[in-house]
């Protein structure tokens, strides 16, 4: 029976590479204190039924036998009763039977309070792992969490990609954890457990992780009460509450003006210390545009002379005086995820040299693309970084920087500042600066294959030699006038081009047709270079339209039509030794362009093509300005 619904299950597989039946679809450890609200949820993903009948789900970790650690005992193992049949698109639950204040919703099979392995330790190592068995002990799924910065020599380990690096706990809610570990999508599976899941989704237990979309989205976090929960955000460890800028309070412990905005703003600092990671509860997304003001600050100083760890007292507990190891790190990122505690990537190269007296060396979980500030005594930066997987057993650097860093200076940089990132396709950019709801700024332009669906997600860390429960010169960040929603700008190629001697002209933009920016160009390559022996120049036609079919040109290579109809301007320009070229075309900060489309075609004049008019062309392109 069993080998008969694994057969016509495999036929029908679920989203991803993939081909387990049925997988670890969403999982919560270490609730806080005592674990009463552990569970993990099975989800068929295939649209057969599986038999699962004597699967066993299996918690390992490094110390464990399992793996040929010192640990003594049996491995915990939860085997799933006889008779048990999962249907097609079904969930299938273990979970605490102690729980507070009420069960797990839809508990198919309990498990004891404390049955999931946790307590990583950052060492080479530490991980822990949930093992999804058939009854031959073969592994249909797995995962492994709370990695430290290798797979460690025990083994074997069921590693699916990188695994999740640093402290993964999921908190305490009301009555849940504060946030859960899941699929991206339910049954999203690409044998890569660093972006097949999500860390910070509302706990689902035993239902589908599908959030309900939750953008557009802008916040002025004028509404609420100084010091109340900000509504549509799940919290690693505490969720995000209403301050008043000018106010000092508890969770804002530095008076500063008013945003731009003016009002109230939003505080993510979790005041017992440490970090914390706040992430925004939607469908997760490719595409996305996230801006924000954040109040930044330069370097920080005073600096206590007294570097040691070890001397006498505490003579750095005041506010706004530092060790020479002290610092603190946020991060604003999309496409993603992050650790509930805000390890941060090392991505100045000096940070966990500069912060030896603070956290020291804790590997990071942050995935995606992301602004990522970096303020010590040494420096105050701020980064666009493309953070790929996250981790990596070769490299804990594994990011690329898309741009910076930009110092962070008294009376220049510093202040409330204008965040921007538009991600789209394989496009990046970033703004820094600038006005509200323009690409203007200082501006970036970035291509990037992290491509995965992810979260908007928060994070801030902490990292001083005495911080008094975070009290003592920690500068958290504070955000106001909050917008998330799906870019309205879209690109369309049409028809073909026509080739030259050299190849076929290809056309493409320099960033995304966005309102306000400056920056936007029309870019070639494959050009013939000015100077070649059949070089000449180059140009571009402009319109409102594309003519699909493409018409002839006379006298042109019978391949070459034309795209852009009606023509309305043109412009020539020579290309480069490399054959690239850029026309720019500044798009001013006028949304009543907004849905206005563009359409436009590259012609290369190429002296050795044997026709009246030796063109090469490129195919159309049509691209419409959004926001």
């Amino acid at each position: 029976m069993l080998n008969l619904l694994l057969a016509a299950a495999c036929l029908q597989q679920g989203p991803g590479t993939s081909t387990a039946p049925v997988v670890i679809n969403e999982f919560c450890y270490d609730d806080g204190g005592t674990d009463n609200y552990e569970f993990v949820e099975l989800f068929n993903r295939t649209g057969a039924p599986v038999d699962i009948s004597g699967w066993k789900v299996v918690v390992n970790d490094s110390a464990s036998p399992g793996y040929g650690g010192s640990g003594t005992g049996t491995v915990p193992t939860h085997v799933i009763p006889a008779n048990t049949i999962l249907a097609a698109g079904a969930f299938y639950l273990l979970g605490n039977v102690a729980l507070v204040p009420t069960p797990v919703p839809g508990v198919s099979q309990t498990i004891p309070t404390n049955a999931i392995e946790n307590g990583g330790t950052y060492t080479a190592v530490d991980f822990e792992s949930i093992e999804l068995q058939d009854p031959t002990g073969t592994i249909i799924d797995s995962l492994v969490y709370e990695m430290g910065y290798a797979a460690g020599p025990f083994g074997p380990h069921p590693l699916e990609g990188n695994g999740f690096f640093g402290d993964l706990a999921c908190g305490d809610g009301n009555g849940l954890p504060a946030h859960s570990i899941s699929r991206v999508l339910d049954g999203w599976d690409n044998n890569k457990n660093e972006t097949d899941f999500l860390v910070g989704t509302y706990p689902t237990p035993g239902a589908s992780n599908q959030r309900p979309a939750g953008i557009p989205y802008i916040e002025t976090f004028d509404t609420g009460s100084i010091g109340a929960t900000i509504p549509g955000w799940v919290g690693g460890f505490v969720l995000p509450k209403y301050v008043d800028p000018t106010i000092v309070d508890p969770e804002n412990l530095n008076s500063k003006p008013a945003s731009p905005q003016g009002g109230l703003a939003l505080s993510m600092w979790d005041k017992t210390g440490g970090g914390n990671t706040i992430y925004y509860d939607m469908a997760p997304v490719q595409d996305v545009v996230v801006e924000t003001f954040v109040w930044l600050d330069p370097v920080m100083t005073p600096v206590n002379p007294q570097t040691s760890p070890y001397v006498t007292g505490n003579p750095a507990a005041q506010s706004g005086v530092y060790n020479a190891g002290d610092g603190e790190t946020w991060f604003l990122g999309v496409r993603g995820s992050a650790n509930g505690n805000a390890n941060p990537p090392n991505v100045s190269g000096t940070y966990y040299s500069e912060i030896a007296l603070g956290v020291g060396l804790r590997h990071h979980f942050v995935t995606g693309i992301a602004w990522v500030h970096h303020r010590t005594t040494v420096s105050s930066r701020l980064f666009l970084v493309d953070l790929k997987d996250g981790a990596s057993n070769a490299n804990v650097n594994n990011f690329t920087i898309l741009a910076g860093p930009i110092d962070i200076l008294p009376g220049i940089s510093d202040g409330w500042q204008r965040v921007r990132l538009h991600v789209q396709g394989n496009k990046v950019i970033g703004n820094f600066g600038g006005s509200y709801g323009f690409d203007n700024g200082q501006r970036f332009s970035a291509t990037t294959t992290t491509n995965g669906f992810g979260q908007v997600y928060v994070g801030y860390r902490e990292a001083l030699l005495y911080n008094n429960n975070g009290t003592a010169g920690c500068h958290p960040p504070l955000f106001d006038l909050f917008d998330v929603h799906a870019p309205t700008t879209s690109q369309l190629f049409v028809g073909t081009g026509s080739p030259t001697t050299i190849g076929t002209p290809a056309i493409d933009s320099d960033g995304l047709a966005i309102v306000g920016s400056t920056g936007f160009a029309i870019k070639g390559s494959g050009m013939v270079p000015f100077g070649a022996p059949n070089g000449a120049f180059c140009g571009i036609v402009y319109g409102f339209s594309y003519f699909g079919p493409g018409y002839p040109i006379p006298g042109a290579p019978p391949t070459a039509l034309g795209y852009v109809l009606p023509v309305l301007v043109s412009a020539i320009s020579f290309a480069g030794p490399s054959g690239n070229v850029a026309f720019p075309f500044p798009l001013p900060p006028d949304y009543t362009l907004a849905g206005v489309p563009l359409v436009s075609q590259l012609i290369d004049f190429d002296l050795a093509l044997p026709y009246g008019i030796p063109v090469g062309l490129s195919q159309g392109m049509e691209t419409v300005i959004g926001f």
